[in-house]
């Protein structure tokens, strides 16, 4: 039996977890319920609470019939050490302000390191467009590579990144940059033309009408600008064997 089948869990909404952690904040306040339930006295809700909380921070799968929780790395969502008492004292004793101080601080922390990652990512992508000018294409795909390693949830890196791979000749590669830009923004124009420009330098005729389709069924106002893109000869540099 699943523990969210607990009854202290029936108001519980699903928890979703990424695997970049961006929305840290946003989950902050379901660790607080944890908090709350620890803390309530009820001996039902603070034993569920507790096994809850030692699944978060051990990283396994909790699965259920709406939610599926899993950490790829040994990283948490709150600092482990505001843990550590847990089994030492009765859920009702613990200082919940002292908890909430180090929540406070793991998420400071991962917000600097996300700003430091930011920043980097913003450098390397600088220096790509200048390589990608100048036609140094090999130079801006290893910028854009290096930059997607500091950030991995901005869909024009990816984008980017696909349309340094079609200048290279690298059409078979794109297709994986463009489907991770169409789940972080699956609204992107790029990330669809270039799939289809993909597709036709590789002559997969089918696919490029079924890309083609979905390009002029929902960006109508940029017909012209997608033809001209596709019909475009790509003078691409051929891969070294």
């Amino acid at each position: 039996m699943s523990i969210l089948n607990n009854p202290a869990f029936k108001d519980r909404k699903p928890i979703e977890l990424d695997e970049e952690f961006n929305n840290f904040m946003k989950r902050v306040g379901e660790v607080s319920s944890l908090v709350r339930d620890m803390a309530s006295g009820d001996k039902v809700k603070a034993d569920a609470a507790k096994v809850l909380a030692d699944q978060y921070l051990g990283g396994k799968v909790i699965l259920d019939d709406d939610l599926q929780l899993k950490v790829k790395q040994n990283r948490t969502l709150i600092n482990e050490k505001a843990f550590e008492n847990l089994g030492k004292q009765d859920a009702s004793e613990m200082d919940k302000e002292a908890w909430m101080a180090e929540v406070s601080k793991d998420a400071e922390m991962r917000y600097q390191d996300r700003k430091i990652r930011r920043e980097k990512a913003d450098t390397l992508k600088t220096q790509a467009v200048k390589a990608f000018r100048r036609q140094e294409y090999d130079r801006a795909l290893s910028c854009y590579n290096r930059a997607i390693e500091q950030v991995r949830d901005d869909p024009m890196l990816y984008c980017d990144r696909a349309l340094t791979k079609i200048k290279l000749g690298k059409f078979d590669k794109v297709f994986s940059d463009c489907d991770m830009a169409l789940r972080l923004n699956e609204n992107s124009l790029k990330a669809r033309l270039y799939q289809a420009k993909a597709y036709k330098e590789m002559e997969e005729m089918e696919k490029l009408q079924e890309c083609r389709k979905e390009l002029d069924e929902m960006f109508p106002q940029h017909q012209e600008l997608i033809q001209d893109f596709l019909d475009k000869k790509v003078d691409y540099e051929e891969e070294a064997e």
